[in-house]
């Protein structure tokens, strides 16, 4: 049975979050619907409604005489997500071990060999477009649509942070980690994709975390070079 097409609505929204999560499109860049139809080949119409459901996301910044801005996924954003995410991350995995058919169950059981895999050769992308699947998988197992779409939002931000500081990314934990909601979700114990879950959201803190400690070094040592500099041409 053949999937039914996607709309171009749809198809706009996806290849534009896309482009975001890779940065194909980078933070604080401005664009416009023209630039944006012109080079996906999809016309304004779906491109300007992709783009308001995108802002919704907290992708980008849509501002008058339209001027469109791509969001910075920053640590400070990243930490106040995951305040909300943990929660409801808990919810969908307990859900899904719930709910999850046959097949879904076994699709998890194939992804968290995958993931596994990804994190053995160090393939960081592919890691991340598995991730991606996962989430997937897991929130359609749920089957609740309200938590599907706050969690959609929420894991599209993560993905842009994480591709942003991609070499820092512990692979090998963080696979772990998705294996470990995978499969206790495919044996249908709650409890056990519960704590797998906490174990995901004391990863994903601890890398926020190191990305923030490590930015603050450099933001000081930029400042400091600023100030030297006025002070030079003050005494030049």
């Amino acid at each position: 049975m053949s999937r039914p097409k996607k709309s171009l609505r749809s198809q706009a929204y996806e290849l534009l979050q896309e482009w975001i999560v890779t940065q194909v499109l980078t933070p604080s860049t401005t664009v416009t619907e023209e630039e944006l139809a012109e080079r996906s080949g999809i016309g304004r119409t779906p491109i300007r409604e992709a783009l308001q459901r995108l802002a919704r996301d907290g992708l980008l910044s849509i501002r008058p005489r339209s001027a469109i801005v791509i969001l910075e996924m920053t640590s400070a954003r990243q930490l106040q997500l995951l305040e909300a995410r943990a929660s409801l991350q808990e919810q969908t995995v307990r859900l899904a071990a719930r709910r999850a058919d046959a097949d879904e169950r076994a699709r998890m059981l194939l992804l968290a060999s995958a993931v596994e895999d990804a994190a053995r050769i160090g393939d960081g992308e592919l890691y991340l477009r598995i991730a991606r699947d996962i989430h997937n998988v897991l929130c359609q197992a749920a089957r609740n649509e309200f938590l599907q779409e706050f969690m959609g939002s929420l894991y599209t931000l993560s993905r842009q942070f994480s591709f942003t500081h991609l070499r820092a990314v512990d692979i090998p934990r963080g696979a772990g980690t998705h294996a470990g909601i995978l499969r206790a979700v495919a044996a249908r114990d709650e409890d056990a994709a519960a704590r797998a879950s906490q174990a995901m959201m004391d990863f994903l803190y601890d890398f926020t975390e190191g990305r923030r400690s490590a930015a603050a070094p450099a933001s000081r040592k930029s400042g400091s070079r600023a100030a030297s500099g006025t002070a030079a041409r003050r005494h030049g």
